[in-house]
């Protein structure tokens, strides 16, 4: 079934995998804007809170699949389906299987694979012609001895992630088998599952030398096999761990180099065999030339979403729902108005909690500050090295003219916002 209609003439049903840290309530509300309706399928066990189901039975019809297998679950659907919407790499797998038994445009099993697990999408960008960096796969509990044995091939530095993950989860720099036994055998206490270490793209410029990371990423969509870029996100340099920083929103690229950007990304998610759905492809601004970093199978985070509508008006949930339902995303020629930001606090690798935060009150003083949001309030438990940018104690966002007036305002704001940790 596609979605240009739903049964009886009636608007679209576009079911949405829900994710409290992933759907904007609001947001994909707003832009439903009669176009759809929605049905959220609901885990209870993913719930935050217990009237959450409430307030989703307000914008749409609550189906509960807790417990169920996606082959169960369309006995148990009031009506067809004409779309499915996940935008967390966990449940990606879950969506493709349930559409498959649907019958639904959206990312196949196979192609999921590609897109989650990071070997195989390396394999698959180097078999279709892409220059990657040389990469290997380890468990966890792999002893010294087969680390070395596995790594013998690779040249460091390199990065260590897991296989399966997302916010720079568990992620690090290394400079030889060593370093990662050695940040493996710290993992003990904790599930067993694959890392891959992966040759480490060569820097394009110092972080002194530039406010902004040399690694970007392209937000695209794709219907029916045509990728359709939004535009180009730019980032400030990493903390520790690769933990994002800062999110600029478009990025301070020259036009000709990002017309190589988003040939690029369409090359990598072509390469990948996307049929449908939201892409976001980072990118790496290496000294010989852009290099593919990875591409994943939705949208991206770290205040993508809002960047995108402050500036340019576009909600890209929207987006990702319409090419859901079989819909062109429409969302080339966007305009930019403007530079939207996203700055976050991190926390060092060492910090077990926050302490306490001071300047946020000051902070909404800063030419361009509109949102000073607390992430993790003092007395927090955190533990940045496993959750990576997840850890951030804080998030900043506003809007500015140029990027030269964003670089002021995230210096400042480094300089006036004080946490302290345990």
């Amino acid at each position: 079934m596609s979605g240009t209609g739903g049964a009886s003439g009636r608007p679209p049903l576009l079911g949405v995998v829900y994710c409290p840290i992933s759907v904007e309530l609001p947001s994909l509300v707003r832009a439903t804007r009669r176009s759809w309706r929605l049905a959220w399928l609901v885990d209870r066990g993913r719930l935050d809170e217990p009237g959450q189901l409430d307030q989703l039975s307000r914008f749409g019809r609550v189906i509960d699949v807790t417990g169920l297998a996606p082959q169960d679950i369309p006995g148990v659907l009031p009506e067809p389906l004409d779309g499915l919407l996940a935008s967390n790499d966990v449940d990606l797998e879950f969506a493709a299987d349930l559409a498959g038994e649907l019958g639904l445009p959206t990312l196949d099993v196979a192609t999921v694979e590609r897109l989650v697990d990071k070997a195989t999408q390396r394999e698959a960008l180097r078999a279709a012609g892409l220059p990657m960096p040389r990469i290997v796969t380890v468990r966890s509990d792999a002893d010294a001895a087969a680390v070395a044995s596995a790594t013998r091939a690779l040249s460091f530095p390199a990065v260590l992630k897991p296989a399966r993950g997302s916010a720079s989860r568990a992620s690090s720099y290394v400079d030889s088998a060593a370093a990662v036994a050695r940040l493996l055998a710290g993992r003990r206490r904790l599930p067993v599952e694959e890392f891959v270490v992966e040759e480490r793209i060569p820097d394009g410029w110092c972080p002194a030398d530039s406010p902004w990371a040399d690694y970007v990423s392209v937000e695209s969509f794709v219907h029916s096999g045509r990728v359709e870029h939004f535009g180009i996100t730019g980032r400030g340099p990493l903390a520790e761990g690769l933990r994002e920083t800062a999110s600029i929103l478009p990025a301070d690229v020259p036009s000709a180099l990002g017309a190589e950007l988003l040939d690029l990304a369409e090359e990598a998610i072509t390469a990948l065999g996307v049929r449908f759905g939201a892409m976001h492809t980072e990118l790496k601004l290496s000294p010989q030339g852009p290099r593919v970093i990875e591409v994943n199978g939705r949208l991206g985070g770290g205040s993508i979403r809002w960047l995108a509508e402050r500036v340019t008006g576009v909600p890209l949930l929207a987006a990702a729902a319409r090419v859901n339902l079989g819909l062109p995303p429409g969302v080339a020629g966007a305009r930019f108005e403007g530079v939207g930001f996203a700055y976050y606090v991190q926390p060092p690798l060492t910090a077990s909690g926050v302490h306490s935060i001071g300047g946020t009150a000051e902070a909404y003083a800063v030419p361009g500050v509109e949102d000073v949001i607390t992430l993790r309030p003092a007395g927090s438990r955190i533990d940045p090295a496993e959750e990576g940018s997840m850890a951030a104690v804080l998030l900043v966002r506003g809007w500015r003219r140029t990027h030269e007036e964003v670089a002021g305002v995230i210096r400042r704001l480094q300089d006036g916002l004080r946490v302290s940790y345990v």
